[in-house]
């Protein structure tokens, strides 16, 4: 790959075998370009985790009942339902434009999915690169003027309030908050990040996590604040780079949330096990690691 290109695949890596060496080579490339995919693994779950332990530390998933027995931090993805109805993984991880955990108070979280089982109709994940929103936006003056600013210096000072969920469905289904979990809730008290963050390794700044879990920009009103977000998502999606990976088995994609968002395509339950989709996901927080070792 290219210095700073968005997203590639790292030929002729082997996960089960790989050197502490050549996952810290891994772990550059993974900052560098935001999305990296590796080919024709065949993991455990025990060599899974192994691996992503030397990303990050692992986060439990809230949602335990569907996590591998023994590993509460694997998430079962699958679009597989059994005969009687039962779901055997969480079947939609989230169609819409997001950055995994960023109601959370670490921006520094990585997350991966292995592919165990892929087939021709399975969903894909698309994403896109946030890394060059700062330089561009200086060339949206209309963008600017909705989010109260007269430049680029002043983004720099904005912040924006994060909880749980996505703001667009929150507003529009009130059920949805009321489902929600007791650990979930207490996410709905907000937290504060900057609209442009500094990676916690690279130091380089980034547009952050502007859909999904951004509720609103602090200083403009309601109804400011969704017209603002909403031609943020605008301005990522037609004006930024992106990039849509369709899974094979063996296929294990990591991406950083800190720079990119992202969302499922192309989900729907079938109970054809031949033709459905298992993947198990890992996300880990590596907050400043081994920061010396990045180019």
């Amino acid at each position: 790959m290219a210095a700073h290109e968005f997203a590639g695949e790292v030929t002729g890596f082997d996960v089960a075998s790989a050197t502490v060496d050549e996952i810290g080579e891994l772990r550059t490339h993974l900052y560098q370009h935001r999305v990296v995919v590796l080919r024709d693994q065949s993991l455990s779950s025990q060599q899974y985790q192994t691996f992503m332990e030397h990303l990050g530390q692992p986060i439990p998933h809230v949602l335990q009942n569907l996590t591998v027995q023994g590993y509460p931090s694997i998430l079962t993805i699958s679009d597989y339902v059994m005969a009687d109805g039962t779901p055997t993984g969480v079947l939609d991880g989230g169609s819409y434009w997001h950055a995994d955990m960023s109601y959370l108070q670490d921006i520094g979280i990585a997350t991966s999915l292995y592919a165990l089982r892929a087939a021709a109709r399975s969903g894909g994940t698309a994403f896109a690169d946030l890394t060059p929103a700062l330089e561009l936006m200086a060339f949206r003056p209309d963008l600017l003027e909705l989010l109260g600013c007269e430049s680029v210096d002043e983004v720099l000072a904005l912040d924006v309030v994060h909880r749980f969920g996505n703001r667009r469905a929150l507003q529009d289904d009130a059920a949805a908050k009321q489902s929600l979990s007791r650990e979930q809730h207490a996410q709905l008290r907000g937290t504060r990040h900057k609209l442009i963050e500094k990676h916690p390794v690279t130091g380089i700044p980034s547009l952050f996590a502007p859909s999904g879990s951004a509720m609103s920009v602090v200083g403009l009103s309601d109804a400011e604040s969704d017209r603002a977000l909403d031609a943020l998502e605008e301005f990522v999606l037609k004006e930024l780079p992106g990039y849509t990976h369709r899974y094979q088995p063996g296929d294990l994609v990591i991406w950083d949330n800190m720079s990119t968002l992202h969302r499922g395509t192309g989900v729907s339950a079938t109970r054809n096990l031949e033709s459905s989709r298992l993947l198990h996901r890992i996300n880990v927080k590596y907050g400043g690691m081994l920061a010396d070792s990045v180019a």
